[in-house]
């Protein structure tokens, strides 16, 4: 165990700075892992020197790979373009197989084994062309939808290629009856998939995710991946398969998006494991012993599957110049073809000197990927004698969110604003990390993302760069700050308003990018005298004016500026002045029904009638002998006091003696 653990620890700590310098120059780690786990392995320089370490390593870096690769994973993407998607995915693999199969002899393979070679070598890396497409912001292109889509095509063959490979190549002839059986244990398994997706899962996930804690989700699916490879090898699948299929449940829940940024931060780290493990295996000597002669296989292989891969996606009526692109993003072996043909080394379908000379090729075709990647288009561009635009692509997804709302919080808050937006019809998306909050949200047809505002890949999926506004209800201080300085970072142009719970937040959260901070608190000693001025019937316009003021004063105080005396005195000022009042005519008001004259608001109360608005149309000074009617619009002039006393009149007909002097 303390050997293991040394080994490990020695694989994360090469990990480390190979993961930051092939960030720096924009290539994928990947590349650094196999070629650092060619050199400290047992066949260089001998930091990890036992064999059987490495093989434990590699087999725990598998299961830890299959379930991430699973996890991203969905069968809807291949269901958008399925047709063209499978024919093309079809042709290449069959294309790169039965080529390999034809010059087997020449490699001193038979025919079996030569088939089981060719099926290998004609899969692509996912990890490297998906980190490659996306990087260069190709994941909307029709080349990037061709390319993924073959890839995912490719990822669904892997479940009856893991239970064919022991039959595939194999001395004893694969009999119709060893094949059929192949193919039920992985319908089951598709089967089991399914079911577990869509009944299982979700509910179980739904009730863990009620408690809004992150550990028990995490808990959970560590369970899952476990319970479900556990399971998988009892059925007499192997624990990689069972933690591919781990992922594959996952990737259909409501909660994959959170389970893909929980597990982020290391997953790079889980798939140097397996790499670096897989770089361990080269054996140098082999490798030294014929080096003209891999490279050679190398540039043919490439050369071969990319121009085989160009013409079955071409047949597929897809443009050259994507068939061209796809040819190159496919001419390499995947991650998946390592794993095959290690479990055909484990079962003797394939011996020692094979195996490596497939890894050696393997390996130097995932090398050369990024290159070819990242001069594809230029390449291209003189071929086809196109000039180069440097715009962007154009995504498919821009159109469906696009100067929206941002609801980080589906509390009160986030509930009342996004049922007010759903009416207007202005587009919103609500952030949403609480599992019973969501499932609230999801009843109130609210468009609701699962997953935690402070994380970038989260605002990214919620679109917060087209966004218009970013609104934050959320409980504590130190979160709110990660959700705007990140989103202020995303996106400086963004208007962000904030909900907090104490005045005392305004200032930070107001330095930390947010354009406005409201306070509960503040708000709430608004409302509380907004609702004392009213039951004594102050005219809503002063209520306005004064709630205007206070707010002025409130936000101002808040930031470190004080209202000058002036602009306080308003306050008395605003209540002796002349204003008007706007009161709708009820059915149930005792003025409905009565004359101008008959409701005599001037000799009782003092204010004035000066205008009756009825449906659009304005009477202004209307006759003693007109008609209030249900749902006019009475604008009465006045001093504060009269007007109190003219909405008494006009709602219960009090008579009150006129108070002296001219509202006027």
């Amino acid at each position: 165990m303390t050997e293991i653990i040394q080994d490990l620890s020695l694989l994360l700590l090469v990990s480390l700075p190979i993961n930051l310098l092939f960030h720096k120059i924009k290539w994928p780690s990947i590349m650094g892992y196999l070629v650092a786990g060619v050199f400290i392995g047992p066949h260089a320089m001998g930091w990890i020197s036992d064999p059987r370490s490495v093989d434990h390593l590699a087999e725990i870096g598998i299961i830890l790979l299959l379930f991430l690769i699973g996890l991203e994973f969905s069968l809807s993407h291949l269901l958008k373009d399925v047709g063209r998607i499978l024919t093309a995915g079809t042709l290449q693999l069959a294309l790169t197989a039965g080529a390999l199969t034809l010059i087997a002899p020449m490699m001193d393979l038979g025919y079996g084994k030569g088939l089981l070679v060719g099926v290998l070598a004609g899969l692509s890396s996912t990890a490297i062309v998906l980190k490659m497409i996306t990087d260069r912001a190709e994941i909307d292109t029709a080349q990037g939808r061709v390319g993924i889509g073959v890839l995912l095509f490719q990822d669904v063959l892997v479940l009856p290629l893991m239970l064919l490979v022991p039959l595939l190549g194999g001395e004893v002839p694969l009999s119709p009856l060893d094949l059929v059986w192949a193919l039920i244990k992985s319908a089951l398994a598709v089967g089991a998939v399914f079911l577990a997706s869509r009944l299982l899962v979700p509910k179980a996930m739904h009730g863990i995710a009620r408690s809004g804690t992150r550990e028990h989700l995490t808990l959970f699916v560590i369970l899952l991946i476990l319970g479900t490879a556990w399971v998988a090898q009892h059925l007499g699948l192997t624990l990689a398969m069972g933690a591919f299929i781990a992922g594959m449940i996952l990737s259909e829940s409501d909660y994959q998006h959170q389970i893909s940024l929980d597990i982020l931060p290391v997953k790079d780290y889980f798939s140097s494991i397996f790499f670096i493990s897989v770089g361990m295996l080269l054996n140098l000597n082999i490798f030294w012993q014929d080096a003209g002669v891999y490279l050679l296989a190398t540039v043919l292989l490439i050369a071969l599957k990319g121009g085989l891969a160009a013409a079955a996606v071409w047949v597929a009526r897809f443009p050259l110049k994507v068939a061209v692109i796809c040819g190159l993003y496919l001419a390499q072996t995947g991650e998946f073809s390592l794993i095959l043909s290690g479990l055909a080394r484990q079962s003797g379908v394939l011996n020692e000197t094979h195996y490596q000379g497939f890894l050696i090729v393997a390996l130097l075709s995932m090398l050369a990927a990024p290159p070819l990647i990242q001069w594809a288009n230029p390449l291209l561009n003189r071929w086809f004698k196109e000039r180069a635009t440097g715009a962007p692509p154009e995504s498919e997804h821009t159109k469906q969110l696009e100067n929206h709302v941002v609801i980080a919080g589906y509390g009160m808050i986030g509930r009342h604003l996004s049922g007010v937006l759903h009416e207007i019809r202005i587009p919103f998306i609500v952030i949403e990390r609480d599992g019973e909050k969501m499932k609230k949200a999801m009843m109130h047809q609210a468009p609701v993302l699962y997953g935690d505002s402070t994380h970038r890949d989260t605002l990214k999926k919620a679109r917060l760069e087209s966004a218009r506004m970013l609104v934050v209800s959320l409980p504590d201080l130190k979160t709110m700050q990660q959700v705007v300085r990140l989103a202020r970072m995303m996106n400086p142009d963004l208007y962000i308003l904030v909900r907090t719970s104490s005045d005392s937040h305004v200032e930070t959260l107001t330095q930390t990018g947010a354009n406005l901070v409201i306070p509960e608190e503040f708000e709430t000693s608004i409302e509380i005298f907004t609702r004392v001025l009213r039951e004594y019937r102050i005219p809503g316009n002063v209520i306005e004016q004064q709630i205007e003021l206070v707010r002025m004063e409130g936000y101002s105080m808040f930031r470190g500026i004080s209202l000058n005396a002036e602009s306080l005195n308003k306050f008395s000022t605003y209540l002796t002045a002349t204003l008007t009042e706007s009161v709708p005519l009820e059915a149930a008001d005792w003025a409905t029904g009565k004359t101008v004259e008959a409701m005599d608001l001037k000799n009782t109360t003092g204010a004035r009638l000066i205008a009756v608005v009825r449906k659009g149309d304005v009477h202004a000074n209307p006759e003693p002998g007109f008609d209030l009617r249900e749902a006019d619009l009475l604008v009465v002039f006045g001093r504060h006091a009269m007007l109190n006393k003219a909405i008494t009149r006009i709602r219960k007909g009090e008579e009150t003696p006129a108070p002296p002097g001219n509202p006027g």
